[in-house]
């Protein structure tokens, strides 16, 4: 348990914030413009183009003939074009060189926090994971329109998990730093023995 955020001065933790803040928009923004730019068709039509069933025909007015038709006749499928692969190597090159940074940045602030060693693997590992798996997705999905569910459940993970070493190092960074367990007199004794080992190894 390191704990050494909290030995931060205030300038510094108020920058860590201010950027574990910026994060957590940033990842809730990214969450919203991936609903509007799929939209109600999905990820499986946005990035590979699934056929789609197209609005059904408008009812004949009150009055008029009736016009039997086929079942597959009343909700045609609707072709769209899957997503061209230079666009989805723009966004695949953006992404690889801003996630890993905050992925970086925040894994670092949260191995400095005070948590179980386990809890800093487990944080790390999940967050490595979660972003990798994100990147990803898109070019599954291009693939396998059937692992559609990739794409929301890969970001889901990651913002939970960037989420919570963002909150957990913020607020482990402002609370106080616990008292020295030393007895008094220990930094005293500790600097008179360095200067006696000092005084020792240098030549006469």
């Amino acid at each position: 348990m390191p704990g050494r955020l909290r030995a931060l001065p205030a300038s510094g933790k108020i920058l860590y914030s201010a950027f574990a803040l910026a994060t957590l928009i940033g990842l809730l923004v990214s969450a919203r413009l991936y609903r509007v730019a799929v939209g109600d068709a999905g990820p499986a039509v946005y990035y590979a183009g699934a056929p789609t069933s197209s609005a059904p025909a408008a009812a004949a007015p009150a009055g008029g003939p009736a016009i039997e038709l086929a079942p597959e006749d009343v909700q045609p499928r609707a072709f769209v074009e899957p997503m061209p692969e230079r666009k989805l190597l723009e966004v695949t090159h953006f992404h690889l060189f801003t996630i890993p940074v905050y992925v970086l940045v925040l894994a670092h602030l949260w191995l400095l926090a005070r948590v179980p060693p386990w809890a800093q693997h487990a944080g790390v590992v999940a967050a490595v994971f979660t972003s990798g798996l994100h990147v990803a997705a898109p070019w599954i999905v291009r693939g396998r329109p059937a692992l559609a569910f990739l794409m929301a459940t890969s970001g889901l993970l990651m913002l939970v998990t960037l989420g919570v070493l963002a909150l957990g190092a913020v607020i482990d960074m402002w609370l106080p730093n616990p008292p020295s367990t030393f007895p008094p007199g220990t930094a005293e004794k500790l600097a008179e023995l360095r200067r006696r080992n000092a005084a020792r190894s240098s030549p006469e």
